[in-house]
């Protein structure tokens, strides 16, 4: 169901829903196994499953389970995601022959294992090191220091590239169990449940810890044994190689349990309610997680580390003297690389396991009837479903403590709690005044209600009214109009604060990441840089910074409202042959106070290139380095989002003595994808508008994606069928800000993949056996690039990472 669905089935259905509907007759076994693999032999993936069920003349009942063991692929195995780039947008193809520049430079990360010193920084005295001329210097692998050297086109320098130790698709396996059933304990009542357990195990991975000592305020004290210049270092970056890769452990348990009764009302009982249909039921739902961390560091004992330390007969010790000497802290080097003193008892005295722990309940109970009310002329009908629900959710995480308060070189996140009810009433009516005319073939007249109130905003109302129409030549017309909402969930409400460390620059950086010589700012950035009255000012002019990440503070907030939005549609559907047909259905979603985060690099760019010091307000920079601390992106209501657009389809199904046939298109054409900030241009005064159609700003909204498949099956049991997928080009531009139509821009390449299988089914006295074999991605089609896109240089979203797959399934029916 694409439209009007919250007015029937509540908050989250503002674009429609899917209903799964499970087997209640099965009678017999049927078993499954399923394989996969890339064409490079990794990401393997296992599938075992079973079904089995009983069906009596009183009811039934069905039991399933499987396990899925999925195997990694990391990101340095795939072209695409092999290394992390900067894109030049100014550099043109004559000046990239003249070796002027290069279009895409390989970034990594400035913090290496030969670390990164910064000599000038800012608001601390120069450093003076010998062998180092420029800014910034790293360790000779001798005991000394050298220039660093920046990335420069395909050759990282001394940057660090990361990706070979992140995984692109994370092991993990599942256990699934289900059953459902029901009993008849008369002619019209029946008892029923289903319950269903899914036990989930998963590994992420990232390269070691990175230190950038300016982010923590954490300088290598001058009084450190390690230190040789006599003065503190307070810019530092350096990877912790000998650390080993940052790992996350994850054991996720849902649980879900229904049970109810539901029947027919006796006629003999109640005449005028014949053939409605009732149910009662509750609804019982639980998942509980935990995640285990290891491989960051404890803050608090890193500055413990990097402070004052002192030799003795026993050794290295940190403190100033035997007599003030912190226990169990090893003084660390970090400053000469491959260094013999970060040894084991420097690592445990550093490193600590974190393990966070977190659930979301859901109770529901529900009660619904429906049936036909009176019968009308011309063979029509009037029909009405009505019902109600309750529903209480709680949910809540707890962090290690260390990550609670913050004291770690990781994601600090706080402890999440909290709950909300709602009670809700529901009606659908629905009038049919002609069926089987002859002009009129059919006319159906839909309205739906709903009023919800929730103890934490308040109440409110949702409707629906649809049309459908059937006319002559097989062609119908039909249109909706609808309100919608969506009600903000358990963490968008109450989850405590978390860093996260998406891939932008600083704009006030004259010497970014990829730049081997300082870039002048835009007079607008230049002035928002230096603007002493917003958070992200007071900016010195040319500062540089050379971070390829900024933290950012995500969280829930309380104080939300929910979604409001109202939805049309307008359609048609051509029949004109049997088994023919052709949609084309107009859509228009206009939500507002939409609950969003908005992405980081649009709060910079609304702030730095539009001026907008609402935006700058939520940037957070350390008053004597100047570098961004965080940059403030909770959750939070923005002014709307406003989407419209074509969706397309033509299907032909048919049978010849070959087999049967189904060839079909699918599409949609998008008019817009805009995204209103809540906030005003301080020029104009006119509302800040995002818009996203074409622009990469918001995500991947091109204007033109579309299927096409076909498949046959031959009455011997064999068939095959095959699936075009492709998705339009689009832009992405400088600053990831298209918006603004000063910035340069490049074209984001169409993207277009085809998957093919071949089946045959057997039947015997043993049962069906069923044999498929396929190959997804068939000529091996990579993403395509966006530079402005996550750290695996694209986006999962829309795009296939794992490059071409095959895969086989045996089935046996008993």
């Amino acid at each position: 169901l694409k439209d009007g669905a919250s007015a029937i089935y509540g908050s989250d259905a503002i674009a429609g829903v899917v209903n799964v509907i499970t087997r209640t007759n099965m009678n017999g076994t049927e078993a499954n196994v399923y394989t996969a693999t890339t064409g490079k032999g990794d990401g393997t993936n296992y599938d075992l499953s079973f079904v089995t069920g009983h069906s009596s003349n009183r009811g039934n009942i069905t039991f399933s389970g499987g396990y899925q063991d999925q195997k990694p692929i990391m990101a340095g195995d795939r072209d695409f995601s092999k290394g992390t780039y900067t894109f030049d947008y100014a550099c043109t193809a004559a000046k990239a022959a003249m070796g002027d520049c290069a279009p895409a430079t390989l970034s990594g990360s400035s913090s290496s294992p030969t670390g990164r010193i910064n000599t000038m920084p800012n608001g601390g005295p120069p450093l003076n090191i010998a062998g180092c001329e420029t800014k910034y210097c790293t360790a000779d692998g001798g005991g000394g220091f050298r220039n660093f050297v920046n990335a420069i086109g395909n050759n990282l320098g001394d940057n660090y590239n990361f990706q070979p130790l992140n995984y692109l698709l994370t092991p993990s396996n599942r256990v699934n169990l289900f059953s459902n059933g029901h009993y008849d304990i008369t002619k019209n009542t029946h008892v029923f449940y289903e319950g269903q357990f899914n036990s989930r195990k998963s590994t992420q991975q990232l390269a070691e810890e990175p230190v950038q000592l300016a982010l923590f305020g954490t300088p290598i004290s001058a009084d450190s044994i390690y230190n040789p210049f006599g003065q503190d270092v307070v810019d530092y970056n350096r990877r912790l190689v000998e650390f080993g890769p940052r790992t996350f452990n994850q054991e996720i348990n849902t649980s879900r349990l229904v049970f109810g009764l539901n029947g027919n009302v006796d006629e003999d009982i109640v005449p005028m309610l014949k053939n409605w249909k009732w149910e009662g039921s509750y609804n019982y739902g639980r998942n509980d997680a935990t995640q285990a961390n290891h491989g960051d560091l404890i803050l608090s004992h890193l500055a413990n580390a990097l402070g004052p330390s002192f030799r003795d007969a026993d050794g290295p010790h940190c403190g100033t003297s035997a007599d003030n000497a912190i226990g169990g802290c090893v003084p660390l080097d970090l400053l000469h690389t491959g260094s013999p003193n970060i040894t084991k008892a420097a690592i445990d005295y550093l490193t600590f396991t974190g393990t966070q722990s977190g659930f979301n309940e859901q109770h529901t109970a529900l009660i619904t009837a429906s049936g036909k009310l009176m019968d009308l002329p011309n063979h029509g009908d009037i029909s009405l479903a009505v019902g109600g629900d309750y529903r209480f959710e709680r949910g809540g995480s707890q962090p290690d403590p260390l990550t609670a308060t913050g004291d770690t070189t990781g994601n600090a996140s706080a402890p999440t709690l909290g709950s909300y009810n709602t009670l809700e009433g529901f009606g659908e009516l629905s009038v049919v005044p002609i069926a089987g005319g002859e002009t009129l073939k059919y006319v159906e007249i839909n309205a739906a209600g709903r009023a919800y109130d929730y103890n934490t905003f308040g109440s409110g109302a949702t409707g629906k009214i649809s049309g459908l129409v059937r006319t002559l030549g097989g062609v119908a017309v039909r249109g909706t109009y609808g309100t919608a909402f969506r009600a903000p969930n358990i963490l968008e409400l109450f989850q405590g604060q978390a860093d996260g460390f998406p891939l932008v620059t600083d704009p006030c950086d004259t010497l970014p990441p990829g730049k081997k010589s300082p870039v002048t700012l835009s007079p607008t950035v230049s002035a928002q840089c230096m603007n002493p009255s917003t958070k992200g000012g007071n900016v010195p002019p040319n500062s540089t910074f050379g971070t390829s990440q900024q933290r950012a503070k995500l969280g829930g907030n309380p104080q939300l409202q929910p979604e409001k939005g109202a939805v049309g549609t307008a359609g048609v559907v051509y029949e004109p042959a049997r088994g023919l047909d052709f949609t084309l259905d107009y859509w228009h979603v206009d939500i507002t106070d939409a609950i969003t985060n908005l992405p980081v690099q649009t709060i910079l760019s609304q702030c730095y290139q539009a001026a907008n010091n609402a935006f700058c307000n939520q940037i957070e920079r350390d008053p004597n380095t100047h570098v961004i601390t965080h940059i403030n992106d909770l959750t939070q209501n923005v002014g709307g989002v406003t989407t419209s657009g074509l969706d397309f389809s033509a299907a032909y199904q048919y049978r010849n003595p070959f087999g049967t046939f189904r060839h079909a298109l699918e599409g949609t054409y998008l008019f817009q994808y805009n995204v209103d900030t809540g906030t005003k241009d301080p020029t104009t005064m006119k509302e800040n508008v995002l818009h996203g159609r074409g622009f990469y700003d918001l995500g991947v909204f091109p204007d033109l994606k579309f299927n096409i498949f076909t498949t046959w099956i031959h009455p011997s049991g064999v068939g095959a069928g095959f699936n075009f997928r492709f998705i339009d080009s689009y832009k992405e531009c400088d600053n990831d800000n298209c918006n603004d139509a000063t910035n340069a821009r490049r074209d984001v390449s169409k993207y277009a993949t085809g998957d093919v299988f071949v089946t045959y089914s057997l039947k015997s006295s043993q049962g069906t056996t069923s044999i498929t074999a396929g190959m997804n991605n068939v000529v091996n089609v990579q993403p395509p690039i966006i530079y402005n896109g996550a750290a695996l240089n694209s986006d999962e979203s829309a795009y296939d990472f794992l490059g071409r797959q095959v895969y086989i399934r045996l089935g046996q029916l008993f």
